[in-house]
């Protein structure tokens, strides 16, 4: 994601450019690549994660349990068929889970079929039994159709997809179709047109994914004590923590910032402000002047407050201030 509006000057980066290293969480869900399930993950992560999809409820939950997964979404209630029972079972079935989000998403069902196919040509459509259960009016309206039970709605387009038969089809997103290279027969065949799933996210509670408030660490320095050269490495510190720990700025809850007795020719949190940090409390002070320490240092403190849970690459030490930290060196500026 883009936080350039709100941040300062983060740089985007497309699908092709995120690797699974890159991404500061594994989201677990059950279902194929193209189920509603990935819709949740994105509502409630904004920020790119890695989904990691499992045959079953209780395999993405206790993915969660081993450290397969950082958390993981799980349907628990839809407004057409009541609770998803497979759902709680799995959740319940563990006992060392937190909450930490939860989400609504419209449910809109699609018949799929693979190209060249016709709805008076098909014998059956499968998906999840959940979503033929809310289905129900569309397989009186076309007797001829059979409905055929699947481990996942996107699993049984991928399915068909597969096999290329014109007679079989299946019931999921329009997602799904544009994943597979499906044809949509129909849209919107559910028997409400408010149809909507709620999902939960979970954490292991022997994780720190549940905490939501932290403290960020940086600092940098500076060449000489001029105006510019402060606005810089503010600027600088500040994208690379943003950047860094996938930060958006309503998350931000306050920073502090010390420099040095030695600078003293500027605010660092003018350069903030200027990157539209306008609605986050700043503030400035002096460092205590030890002697010996090091000169022309930049030091900030960001509080923050996550909307969703997510492992942080704290703490961030660019220039010659790494030396104040020398047990932290992975990707660090020089």
């Amino acid at each position: 994601m883009l936080k350039a509006k709100t941040v300062g000057t983060r740089k985007a980066k497309t699908n092709g450019d995120l690797h699974a290293r890159d991404l500061p969480m594994r989201v677990a869900f059950q279902g194929d690549r193209g189920a509603y399930a990935e819709s949740a993950i994105a509502q409630i992560w904004r920020h790119p994660v890695e989904h990691v999809p499992f045959p079953t409820f209780t395999a993405a939950v206790r993915a969660v349990e081993t450290g397969e997964a950082d958390a993981c979404v799980i349907p628990v209630e839809n407004s057409t068929v009541g609770r998803v029972e497979a759902g709680w079972q799995a959740l319940s079935a563990q006992s060392h889970l937190r909450s930490v989000g939860e989400t609504v998403v419209p449910v809109r069902h699609c018949l799929l079929a693979p190209k060249g196919a016709t709805l008076e040509g098909l014998r059956s459509a499968s998906s999840h039994p959940v979503a033929l259960a809310q289905c129900s009016r569309f397989f009186e309206q076309h007797t001829w159709i059979k409905p055929g039970k699947s481990f996942d709605t996107a699993g049984a387009a991928r399915e068909v997809a597969e096999l290329g038969d014109p007679s079989r089809g299946a019931i999921a997103s329009h997602a799904a179709a544009d994943r597979y290279g499906l044809a949509v027969l129909e849209e919107g065949i559910q028997d409400t047109r408010d149809n909507h799933t709620r999902f939960v996210a979970v954490v292991s509670d022997r994780a720190r994914l549940w905490r939501r408030t932290h403290a960020i660490r940086g600092a940098t320095s500076v060449e000489m004590d001029d105006p510019q050269h402060i606005a810089d490495a503010t600027r600088e510190l500040l994208e690379e923590i943003v950047e860094r720990n996938w930060l958006e700025l309503d998350e931000i809850v306050s920073v502090w910032f010390t420099v040095t007795p030695d600078l003293t020719s500027a605010f660092p949190a003018l350069a903030a402000r200027e990157m539209g940090w306008v609605d986050v409390p700043l503030l400035c002070a002096s460092e205590i002047p030890v002697p010996g320490s090091m000169p022309r240092c930049l030091r900030t403190l960001l509080e923050v407050e996550l909307r969703a849970p997510r492992k942080l690459d704290t703490h961030i030490y660019l220039r010659e201030a790494v030396r104040l930290r020398p047990d932290i060196k992975a990707g660090r500026r020089s």
